[in-house]
């Protein structure tokens, strides 16, 4: 598996390399080697989760440098894909992992020689050892081949000479399936990665003195009207086979706008959930599969881009939840003032419950 991974890494990597890398402005390559541990977060994944996770990726990765492209976070910012191969020291349980994604990267503070970023992605991974309950009981981390990597990267970096850049970055990285299909308790792994970016051609100047067109509106307050969908894999039983089932919801939240990149937020949801549903028919309960919620979150405002924390907390429950309030984490793209889409990951306490789309449309004032 590593060697096969890191060839198939390489490959892609030396093919961007052979095209004319050097007529795109701000192009680079960058290579990171990654040493972590493992967060025990949970008893059911504590025993099997000592051992210290290393990896490589390459990425192929672009600066940009126009006030159109400036505008998307209000900063210069690195958008790219990487190809990454990680081991987990548990060859027997963990296995290890390909994984594919992508990332957006703001540029926070930089001088002629040194910048200070943060970069966050996500895409996909395969991992060779998965949840099995006669062959792999205790690998509760994931159930499915395919998973959903996401991380966070502080990142510096330091001119060494001429185009090539040394790179030190504190990663926090998560593998979860979103609830896809259970067991999922997911893997949290922090990571520090030692690297080096090239670029292809002159590096560009970041010395623009660009200014956001955002302003604070008056009196600052947005209605958004939210819909949300997801897809979920039920266990089989020793009466029922495996069956995939439909989740959806809406939501209904109010904004208000303490800065030009700050809000907090009020609102209430329903989810009509089809993984309660089928639960329900299979116990024979009878309960109201659908489930409300009352929420308060905060907005990160970062251009067209908005991340978004919120708590929920259930007033109506009738199959009574793992916890009685639930964190949510909303990433959207603004592609018209009033038009919105992007994805969600709900999560009770360290375990993921669903993740999936949103789409929202915004009434401002």
């Amino acid at each position: 598996m590593w060697r096969t991974s890191f060839y198939f890494i390489l490959f892609i990597w030396l093919t961007i390399l052979s095209v004319r890398a050097d007529s795109i402005p701000g192009l680079h390559t960058g290579f990171q080697a990654h040493y972590g541990f493992i967060i025990p977060h949970s008893d059911a994944i504590e025993p099997v989760s000592h051992s210290n996770p290393y990896g490589i990726e390459l990425g192929i990765n672009k600066l940009h440098t126009s006030f159109n492209k400036w505008q998307v976070f209000n900063a210069y910012w690195i958008s790219g894909i990487r190809a990454g191969y990680f081991n987990f020291q548990n060859p027997s349980v963990l296995g290890s992992a390909f994984e594919i994604t992508l990332f957006a990267e703001p540029v926070v503070f930089q001088r002629s020689s040194f910048m200070f970023s943060i970069r966050g992605g996500m895409g996909l991974s395969y991992h060779a050892k998965i949840y099995d309950e006669v062959e792999n009981p205790t690998n509760q981390f994931f159930s499915t081949k395919l998973v959903f990597p996401l991380f966070i990267d502080l990142r510096v970096k330091q001119r060494l000479a001429g185009r090539t850049f040394i790179t030190l970055s504190g990663c926090y990285n998560h593998i979860s399936n979103g609830g896809f299909k259970q067991p999922n308790k997911g893997m949290n792994f922090p990571t520090l990665a030692l690297g080096l970016d090239y670029f292809h051609s002159d590096v560009p100047a970041l010395d623009q003195n660009y200014s956001s067109t955002l302003t604070v509106p008056k009196p600052g307050i947005a209605l958004q009207v939210q819909t949300l969908m997801a897809v979920k894999v039920l266990e089989e039983s020793e009466e029922y086979p495996e069956q995939k089932v439909f989740i959806y919801g809406f939501s209904v939240r109010s904004s208000k706008h303490l800065t030009t990149f700050y809000a907090l937020n009020l609102g209430a949801e329903l989810v009509i959930d089809g993984y309660i549903r089928e639960l329900v028919e299979r116990e024979q309960s009878g309960l109201d599969h659908k489930r409300a919620a009352v929420t308060v979150g905060q907005d990160f405002l970062l251009g067209k881009v908005a991340f978004s924390q919120l708590l929920g907390i259930y007033f109506y429950s009738p199959y009574e939840p793992r916890k009685p309030v639930y964190q949510k984490y909303e990433m959207t793209y603004e592609f018209t003032p009033k038009l919105a889409a992007g994805g969600f990951l709900k999560a009770h306490l360290q375990v993921a419950e669903m993740m999936g789309l949103c789409f929202s449309y915004s009434f401002k004032w």
